[in-house]
């Protein structure tokens, strides 16, 4: 009996070892090798722009179109990875004048008593991954006099939210600006710094399955309306801004991509 109980013992322990050797097995399975993943290089940069003045200046963790009349930029463009939005780097708050900049550029004092933040396109929270890219997201080619209750609400909903994109899908592109009416504009300081009537943001996830892009625009006003009262289709942006965006996409994907958007892929659902 008892050679029977321990027959049937080892029997069991052996059944239970060798189902677990399975289970390990399967879970480390090496990845799956000479799978080609498409890459476009400089995705993030729109055509250039025929219409505007443009200095086209590249740091290490974005890249911009200054304007000189307008003492802002055209756009800022860049990639956030995963990895990135893990970084541990402290802001550095120092708000100075971009050195690779040519011309005017605004100034701490021209927003002092304006009414309106300095605020970031390329925010600061997205340049945690290295001391360099943190400094150079406080250039003055990277700011724009933004309203208050913009910056610090659905702007700053939105910058948190790329973060999270970026995270779920291993990488996002993201170009952003101000939009600027053609008359009539109000300035702020003594460099006669633009302010924006608004402001627009372009999100594509590229590597995705199918490709997923999205956009924004905002009035430079309170923004105190849910996040997806501002989604656009990146198309809508292009004809607002007058700019065209990844275009170094296939023109299939980029028709696709920028003709309509999936709500509930981005959490954006009414």
């Amino acid at each position: 009996m008892n050679k029977r109980v321990c027959f049937l013992f080892l029997f069991l322990l052996g059944t239970v070892l060798l189902f677990a050797c399975q289970c390990f097995c399967i879970r480390q399975q090496p990845e799956q090798k000479n799978v080609i993943v498409a890459t476009y290089p400089k995705l993030e940069i729109p055509q250039s722009l025929s219409s505007r003045r443009e200095q086209i200046i590249f740091h290490t963790g974005y890249t911009v179109s200054y304007n000189e009349v307008w003492r802002l930029p055209n756009w800022v463009a860049y990639e956030l990875t995963r990895s990135e939005t893990r970084g541990a780097e402290k802001r550095s708050n120092r708000f100075v004048v971009d050195p690779q900049m040519k011309g005017v550029s605004a100034t701490n004092r021209d927003y002092l008593h304006s009414g309106y933040d300095k605020g970031h396109l390329a925010p600061a929270a997205d340049m945690k991954w290295s001391r360099v890219a943190m400094k150079e997201s406080f250039y003055f080619s990277n700011i724009c006099p933004q309203h208050p209750q913009l910056n610090r609400r659905r702007w700053k909903d939105l910058e948190d939210k790329i973060r999270d994109w970026a995270n779920a899908d291993s990488a996002i592109v993201i170009v952003c600006g101000p939009l600027v009416a053609e008359e009539n504009t109000k300035t702020v300081g003594d460099n006669g710094v633009v302010v924006p009537q608004g402001f627009f943001k372009v999100i594509l996830s590229p590597y995705v399955s199918p490709p997923q892009a999205i956009g924004f625009i905002f009035n430079n006003e309170p923004a105190l309306k849910p996040l997806q009262t501002f989604v656009a289709t990146v198309d809508s942006v292009e004809t607002i801004t007058s700019m065209d965006f990844f275009s170094q996409l296939p023109d299939e994907i980029e028709n696709a991509v920028e003709s309509q958007f999936d709500a509930s892929y981005w959490g954006l659902l009414p």
